[in-house]
């Protein structure tokens, strides 16, 4: 009867999209899966129906899961997101963020921001004990800087000392970046106040 080819019909597409999902939230890392916001089952759900439709690109987020997404304010009427991921997938990221930050900008309806998880590591007080340099407070906020506007590449850095004995920060974009990222520097600024907790102002090189 017709009602139950319906009811079929209905049970089918229930369970399909039930093993949709439950393969997308792969893409979340494992002991965050339970405690998943919506934005981030979205994001999962977004990058797992790209991999699906795309070949290259399921062949180069093989294994790939974000840590978590968070959002912030650039302004009273401006949001946007940042998506954390694992540091050992960076190349493979870089190599397709062009691609999958436009389809989730689309998606979502705001800036989308890709950068890799780092840690600070403490100055040890044992001796003989030294730091990483790539653990260093200086180079894991430099390495979330170029995370932050890429593929805008950065030229320079210009640290000068004000009066108050405060630092100030101002970042050269390479100029060929101008188009992209002209809009995108607010989204830059607010992103690394909130990851660094300093502020920034950004340029071009032909600015300098």
């Amino acid at each position: 009867s017709k009602a139950t080819v319906s009811v079929l019909n209905w049970t089918f597409c229930t369970s399909l999209l039930t093993h949709t999902m439950s393969a997308a939230i792969h893409k979340i890392r494992k002991s965050h899966r339970a405690q998943a916001t919506k934005l981030e089952l979205t994001v999962a759900q977004t990058l797992y129906d790209m991999c699906q439709k795309s070949n290259n690109l399921k062949a180069s987020l093989s294994g790939f899961s974000i840590n978590s997404v968070k959002e912030f304010e650039v302004s009273s009427s401006k949001q946007a997101c940042i998506v954390f991921y694992p540091l050992r997938f960076i190349r493979k990221v870089k190599k397709v963020q062009k691609n999958i930050t436009q389809t989730l900008e689309k998606k979502l309806g705001k800036t989308v921001l890709f950068v890799a998880q780092r840690k600070v590591q403490g100055k040890s007080m044992a001796p003989g004990v030294t730091v990483q340099r790539s653990r260093t407070m200086k180079a894991v906020h430099e390495a979330v800087l170029e995370d932050i506007v890429y593929p805008a590449e950065v030229c320079a850095r210009r640290v000068r000392q004000l009066t108050d004995g405060s630092k100030h920060l101002k970042v050269y974009l390479d100029a060929k970046d101008k188009d992209r990222s002209q809009s995108r520097l607010d989204t830059f600024v607010a992103a690394y106040s909130k990851l660094t907790g300093r502020g920034v102002k950004f340029g071009f090189m032909s600015d300098a």
